[in-house]
């Protein structure tokens, strides 16, 4: 009996032997696990540090300085005096400077029912507007789009389809009925590409860009081409009355509001602007000169910045991939690293460069690209990724950033880690808020060469319409750029309205004495 008692003991004692080895051990392992986990996450951090260094190094091009801002004003004012003086050495200067033929602005007395067609995308707008005197506008519109042969093919092709949809509007609106025998409904063409106007009713092509590429267009006159397309379509009866730019449209519709409004400015799928100069400032004007006629507004195609290398020292590697592998390349330079048809664009591009170096997206890219479900189709897709997604992400401020991440999965790439999101996040921000700055060094130069004690700018755009981060960096840029008193107003409806205020005024000159 007293044997089996010490059996039993010692087994006890073996068991407790047993159990506290094994706690040591565990104890021991699992202390060897959490030094790796921590290992492992001090390496990840460490990592992510090296990683967002580099993307730090990839992104400080974009990072412009006030210094350089000024520098780019400095720039872009020669060039606009340049401009100003003669067509002669169009092809030396970066900006053409076209005189518009607009004088002045409304005054209020306007009156009038006007058509207005807005051209200057992939789709366009007819509008019916009816001018009732001060602030008192009435319109009604419908967007058209534009079938993609269209912009390719030719030009005869393209006036034609505006001509059949207004016919269309016309009989849908039943604009037409009570009507007299003979009317004609006058037509102001905001038209948004390059034009040499030589009078408010002739103006002819210089180049087609946001993707028109339209045969036998460049080098006529795209009101008669307008104006015979009607004629070809018994029972439309309009008389095309104005040709107008979209931001003299804007410059318009605003100073109807805003008096000391002398600018007006797009920021969408195109950057450009246009602003009321004094006519002793515009050698190149050959048209009358008097007392009467004082000023007149200037399209300056600004876009076109660039052109002969005024802008290299601020150009970036991707900039210059962009541009090469355009359908325009070396044109429209300042315009491509600031509008939305290109700011998703170049985002991609750093992404993809990002990829490359295998700091995003590890293993979602290959050299030879094949048709594998992890492979993403927007990493060399061209113009796959959006100025909204740059707008959009640049404003996620989730603690997750799943707005990011929901967007980046909603393009095809899939299970976006935290830092690709966080990385991408500061991508978008870097390159808006450079095409923010560039915007407003630009307005900058036009607010300064109006030397007013107040300039209120009247924009219009999908950039200052929708992006508000884009907006705030605008504003904040161009009060630091200058000092005088200025404002930016968003202007309504400036391609419909503007235009036909545009016409009206020209109107009431000429019922007045005067005439464009």
């Amino acid at each position: 009996m007293a044997a089996s008692s010490n059996y039993v003991i010692e087994v006890r004692i073996d068991v407790l032997k047993t159990l506290k080895i094994a706690g040591l051990a565990t104890g021991a392992i699992a202390a060897i696990g959490l030094g790796a986990y921590y290992f492992h996450q001090r390496t990840q951090r460490a990592k992510r540090v090296t990683f967002r260094e580099e993307v730090k190094h990839i992104l400080e091009p974009f990072q412009l300085t006030d210094e350089q801002l000024r520098r780019v004003m400095a720039n872009l004012n020669t060039e606009m005096t340049n401009g100003l003086r003669s067509d002669d050495e169009r092809e030396k200067n970066d900006l053409a400077m076209f005189p518009t033929y607009v004088h002045y602005g409304p005054s209020g007395q306007e009156i009038g029912e006007y058509l207005v067609v807005d051209l200057g995308g992939s789709n366009f707008r007819v509008s019916h507007v009816n001018i009732e005197g001060r602030n008192r506008i009435r319109l009604n519109n419908k967007i058209f789009l534009i079938p993609h042969s269209l912009l390719l093919g030719e030009g005869d092709k393209l006036f034609d389809y505006i001509a059949e949809c207004l016919q269309r509007f016309i009989d849908d609106n039943k604009l037409a009925l009570h009507k007299p025998a003979g009317y004609k409904f006058d037509l102001a063409f905001t038209f948004s590409f390059p034009c040499n106007q030589t009078s408010l009713r002739q103006a002819r092509l210089v180049s087609w860009t946001k993707g028109f590429s339209c045969t036998g267009v460049v080098g006529n006159d795209v009101v008669l081409l307008l104006q015979q397309a009607i004629d070809r379509h018994k029972g439309l009866n309009i008389q095309v009355v104005a040709l107008v730019n979209d931001t003299v449209g804007t410059l318009m519709a605003c100073s109807s509001i805003y008096r000391d409004c002398k600018v007006g400015v797009i920021l969408g799928t195109g950057y450009n602007a246009c602003y009321f100069e004094n006519i002793d400032n515009v050698p190149k004007w050959k048209g009358v000169r008097d007392q009467a006629t004082k000023q007149i507004v200037i399209n300056t195609e600004w876009g076109a910045l660039g052109k002969h290398g005024c802008l290299d020292f601020i150009r970036t590697s991707v900039d210059r991939e962009l541009d090469e592998s355009s359908s325009t390349p070396n044109q429209q330079v300042f315009e491509k690293m600031i509008s939305a048809l290109y700011l998703g664009e170049i985002v991609r591009l750093i992404i993809v460069d990002l990829v490359q170096r295998s700091i995003l997206l590890p293993g979602r890219m290959q050299k030879t690209p094949s048709l594998r479900s992890d492979y993403n189709i927007f990493l060399i897709l061209r113009g796959s990724f959006y100025a909204k997604h740059v707008a959009d992400i640049e404003s996620d401020n989730t603690e997750d950033l799943s707005v990011t991440s929901s967007i980046l999965t909603s393009i095809g790439i899939h299970d976006p880690s935290y830092d690709d999101c966080y990385l991408i996040r500061e991508v978008c921000r870097t390159v808006s808020l450079r095409a923010a700055k560039l915007a407003a060094a630009a307005i900058a130069v036009l607010v300064n060469r109006l030397n007013q004690s107040s300039v209120t700018v009247g924009i219009d755009g999908t950039l200052f319409r929708h992006h508000e981060k884009f907006k705030k960096n605008l504003a904040r840029t161009l009060s630091r750029l200058v000092p005088r008193t200025h404002r930016l107003v968003l202007s309504e409806d400036g391609s419909s309205k503007g235009s036909a205020l545009v016409a009206a005024v020209d109107r009431r000159m000429r019922e007045t004495g005067f005439s464009s």
